[in-house]
């Protein structure tokens, strides 16, 4: 007894004569398929078009169109192009057979034919293009499942963009009122903290040479501390930044570096000023800003070259040091390169860093300029 997946199984058979057509009906309904009749070529293709059988048996010699035409058609219709086509015919010439397969039959089966032959062919294939429509659908359930999954992700980097951006925003808005805060309530009172102790060691010489180096002591303390508090400030928020631009703002940082760390450091900018949106200035400062900080605690160098030119709507920056090198197979970035990563991508830019050990290590950003006046 046919199973139920033979007796679903809809099979087009085609042939100009009636005694064959009637023999291989039979034959394939008595084993549980359902068959569909068609007696040229015009005929089949008109079946096949309308609703598509899981397989066709295609004579090859009819009047008209041949059983060679119509297979050509099948496979030129999206339709009908998966359908598997069996050929039957009393043709023995192998380049017959060579000629069906080329034209995309899967199988050839000569006349008179066994019907236990026709039978297990019919079966074969049957079940292959079933296995293939499971398949195919599979696929496609997964292909709409990773379609969706990828649509999910992108709306998550999305937002995570989105989110990373704000917090960026908001750091830098936290980092300029604490930088004003410093110098303008901290700063200001050690300030005239330290023109008190001055006046107080020039004012009363007369309280004793003790005294006197105490408060000297005190006044040379506090001068420490307004230098770091100093430059606790300009690392929070550079006010020169604000004052001056950006050009002005790296000179003093590069500047500054050198003398803190020993480490020579050259500045190239092809301007005198960058007119430059604010948000793009101060992530342009805080990459050259963590590409020294990153090089004065890792690389080992003795010289550092920063580069920033403008060109048409593209902005580059280039650090270069001639330290140990970085390995890129080697550990993975810490939070400093990721940050910088995360700012210039918010911006629309990128960021290479290339680099081999003992080779040195060169830091490239480049941004779409956005204008805009500095606040």
């Amino acid at each position: 007894m046919a199973d139920e997946a033979a007796r679903r199984a809809e099979v087009l058979i085609v042939d100009d004569t009636t005694a064959s057509l009637d023999l291989l009906g039979e034959l394939l309904a008595g084993a549980g398929y359902a068959v569909r009749p068609a007696q040229d070529g015009r005929m089949a293709l008109r079946s096949a078009k309308a609703r598509p059988p899981d397989l066709i048996l295609l004579d090859v010699r009819m009047p008209g169109i041949d059983g060679y035409e119509v297979c050509r058609q099948l496979k030129d219709d999206a339709r009908t192009r998966d359908v598997p086509v069996i050929f039957l015919s009393a043709l023995r010439d192998t380049g017959d057979k060579v000629r069906g397969f080329g034209l995309g039959a899967v199988d050839y089966i000569a006349k008179p034919f066994q019907p236990e032959e026709v039978l297990a062919r019919v079966r074969t294939h049957v079940e292959l293009r079933r296995l293939q429509t499971k398949l195919e659908e599979r696929v496609a359930e997964r292909t709409a499942q990773l379609q969706q999954s990828e649509a999910e992700l992108r709306e998550s980097q999305r937002r995570l963009q989105e989110l990373t951006g704000f917090l960026q925003s908001v750091r830098e808005e936290e980092r300029t009122t604490i930088a004003r805060e410093l110098h303008d309530e901290l700063g200001q009172t050690l300030t005239a903290l330290r023109i008190d102790l001055g006046a107080l060691r020039r004012d009363c010489p007369s309280a004793g040479e003790a005294a006197m180096a105490r408060v000297g002591a005190a006044h040379g303390l506090v001068e420490r501390i307004i230098d770091t508090l100093r430059r606790i400030s300009e690392g929070l928020r550079p006010g020169v930044l604000d004052a001056l631009g950006l050009a002005a703002a790296i000179e003093h940082l590069t500047n500054d570096f050198a003398e803190r760390t020993g480490i020579a450091c050259t500045l190239t900018m092809n301007r005198e000023d960058f007119d430059l949106d604010d948000r793009l200035a101060i992530v342009v400062f805080r990459v050259v800003q963590e590409s020294l900080t990153n090089v004065s605690r890792h690389a080992q160098a003795g010289s550092i070259d920063v580069d920033i030119r403008e060109a048409g709507d593209r902005l580059r920056v280039e650090v270069r040091d001639d330290g140990v090198g970085i390995d890129p197979a080697g550990k993975r970035q810490g939070f400093g390169l990721l940050g910088m990563r995360e700012r210039v991508a918010m911006l629309g830019g990128s960021l290479d860093i290339v680099g081999a050990p003992g080779a040195g290590t060169r830091i490239v950003a480049e941004f779409p300029i956005v204008r805009g006046e500095r606040p």
